[in-house]
């Protein structure tokens, strides 16, 4: 047998081959993708053919340090000329009222803050910053309304918080009927009924309970006055209240109103609370407010997936009914994320919804001002790198010409982040700001956002007071 000899271009026909086909498919998706918006583009040399150029940006938020490092900038230097527009009349809609409340906090004593959000806010990211700043601020503790149970429970750092497995809920995304009586959280909460439940046995495992701790946070530590929210009850439900070696009680739950509260407190703050009941009918449950009697308190109204227009679900009467009992002086609107795409063009759908939502949530909080804050920036995978969604754009421009409409004010997060790819940067910066999602903000630039946001409402605030140190302004 003769010796088999070198064959030095086989392996680079074969390497030559390969990249033939690889290059054959990459350009037939292209090539495709023209004619169908749900292909995705596939390509194969994207990190070698990426672009060297940086990405257009509206505000530039990276810079380099003596070391070569890129490091994000601080946001606040970059954006002081970014401010709220405030597009209310003559100062009798837009921010004015909320102004009008924190200049006359020590005779109105408590203020309150409602902010409804999707999965930007879950787990209390930015409100619990912007919670603090206010609280600082004014005056005020407590982390305010939470939910009953929760799927953020885990990883929510401004209240510990455990519950039941056998509880029931509906939600705004599910409620096909107004009687499911959502809560201002968008939730309701029906615990476990039994007609023989013994209502001097408290450690029944039948009960439904849902169990609360403060955390080592400024005025988070410790209770001071609870609130349990509930709507109307058919017969004699009893809610158990357990306080350790404070108050160890059953509460009648007999409220026949849409919102009926029932108020728990103490002559000393306390640590932990334990809520247990013993439905014998019928008892839809909202959530359980932590405040002080005065300074400024601070909601968390966040659900993941909502576009913001499933709001109307709850209804009038029901917000209504929670606004009677917490008198809200400002509610904060931030949604888009859910709505953004990027193939869809056309927003007017999104510009109809938002139009009803918002004067849903103004008829329903008469009394309070409305602050929109525009979509944030959200990171979209083409051709292998992340970019803006195309969508964003064009999100921020409707929900700031719905706020126009209806004399609200609005804030264009998109932009105070830094405008397009911004994302990128905030995900990608040493310090990192945002997830590797490039949609969601991390605990830092959570904290960036609210300080961002304070500093635009209190230097909108001292404006203020400036045209009107001494004479109240109607409202």
């Amino acid at each position: 047998m003769k010796p088999t000899g070198n064959k030095p271009l086989q392996p680079f026909l074969i390497l030559l081959l390969t990249c033939s086909f690889l290059f054959l498919i990459s350009s037939t998706d292209r090539y495709l993708s023209k004619y169908s918006t749900d292909i995705r583009h596939l390509n194969l040399f994207s990190e070698i053919t990426r672009s060297s150029k940086k990405p257009k940006q509206l505000h530039t938020l990276s810079h380099k340090t003596q070391d070569g490092n890129t490091q994000v900038a601080e946001v606040h230097e970059l954006i002081d000329s970014l401010k709220i527009i405030d597009y209310g009349n003559n100062g009798s809609e837009g921010l004015a009222k909320f102004f009008e409340a924190l200049k006359n906090i020590k005779t109105k004593k408590k203020i309150r803050i409602a902010w409804f959000g999707d999965s930007m806010i879950e787990g209390d990211l930015i409100t619990q910053d912007l919670r603090y700043f206010y609280q600082k601020k004014f005056g005020g503790a407590g982390v305010g309304i939470v939910p009953i149970t929760s799927v953020t429970a885990g990883f929510r750092q401004t209240v510990q918080h455990t519950f039941s497995e056998n509880w029931t809920n509906k939600n705004l995304l599910e409620a096909k009927s107004k009687s499911d009586l959502l809560g201002i959280t968008g939730f309701v909460f029906k615990p476990q009924t039994s007609q023989t439940l013994d209502t001097t046995n408290v450690t029944n495992k039948n009960l439904s309970w849902v169990k609360y701790r403060g955390c080592k946070k400024r005025g988070l530590d410790q209770f001071y006055h609870s609130k349990l929210f509930y709507g109307p009850s058919e017969t004699e439900n009893i809610v158990h209240v357990d306080i350790k070696d404070k108050l160890n009680k059953n509460y009648y739950l007999t409220g026949k109103k849409l919102v009926n509260t029932l108020d728990i407190n103490t002559e000393s703050g306390y640590g932990e609370v334990k809520f247990s009941f013993i439905a014998h009918s019928k008892l839809p449950i909202y959530a359980v407010s932590f405040e002080s009697d005065s300074g400024v308190i601070l909601d968390n109204f966040s659900f993941r997936g909502n576009s913001g227009l499933p709001l109307t679900n709850i209804t009038r009467d029901v917000l209504q009914g929670f606004d009677q009992e917490n008198n809200y002086d400002l509610i904060i609107l931030q949604y888009g994320m859910n709505a953004v795409s990027p193939t869809a063009t056309d927003y007017h759908w999104y510009e109809r919804g938002l139009d009803r939502m918002v004067k849903h949530i103004h008829a329903s909080f008469p009394n309070a001002s409305i602050l929109f804050i525009g979509v944030p920036d959200k990171g979209y995978k083409e051709n292998g790198e992340y970019i803006t969604n195309p969508g964003v754009p064009l999100v921020v421009e409707v929900e700031e010409k719905v706020a126009q409409q209806n004399g609200i004010a609005f804030w264009n997060l998109y932009e105070a982040m830094g405008g397009e790819n911004s994302m990128v940067q905030w995900a990608d910066a040493d310090t990192a700001l945002a997830n590797k999602d490039y949609t969601h903000f991390n605990f830092r630039g959570a904290n960036k956002v609210a300080n961002m946001l304070y500093k635009a409402l209190d230097k909108e605030y001292s404006n203020y007071m400036k045209a009107s140190p001494n004479t109240k302004k109607p409202i």
